[in-house]
């Protein structure tokens, strides 16, 4: 299945994610207007593994694919976010955040829309909710 794989169980039972979507270039929308992008090629990474704090639900990771950021030197969007699946269906999967980091500050405000064709990862949608604003990682 390429870079990622997904599996999925039983009829009734939640879709295990396990993946690594590569993103050629992404659109920003805030309150449902396009704001900017395509910006001709500012390449992201998704990762979605199964939660590597608890095990409960997913842990979700965005990255920089052009390099590294000078000050913090790493290539990290956005930190890892915890994640449950709120709603599945055959073509698409929404994440919606939950608990904290150390500092207490809530996963909440985070979800990730996963966009499937045929079982493979079409686009992520990564959503802020506390702000609005919607990015969209296109294939």
């Amino acid at each position: 299945m390429g870079i990622f794989d997904i599996f999925s169980s039983a009829p009734k039972k939640e879709t295990v994610l396990n993946f690594v979507f590569k993103s050629s270039d992404h659109l920003r929308y805030e309150g449902g207007r396009h704001i900017s992008g395509p910006h001709g090629g500012a390449g992201r990474i998704i990762k979605v593994e199964p939660n590597i704090i608890d095990g409960v639900g997913y842990t979700v990771t965005a990255f920089n694919s052009d390099g590294n950021h000078p000050l913090w030197q790493n290539n990290i969007m956005m930190a890892p976010k915890q994640m449950k699946a709120v709603q599945q269906e055959s073509n698409k999967v929404v994440l919606r955040g939950y608990g904290s980091d150390a500092t207490g500050v809530s996963f909440s405000n985070y979800g990730l829309t996963i966009h499937l064709t045929n079982g493979v990862v079409d686009k992520c949608i990564l959503h802020m909710h506390d702000r609005g604003v919607d990015i969209e990682y296109l294939k």
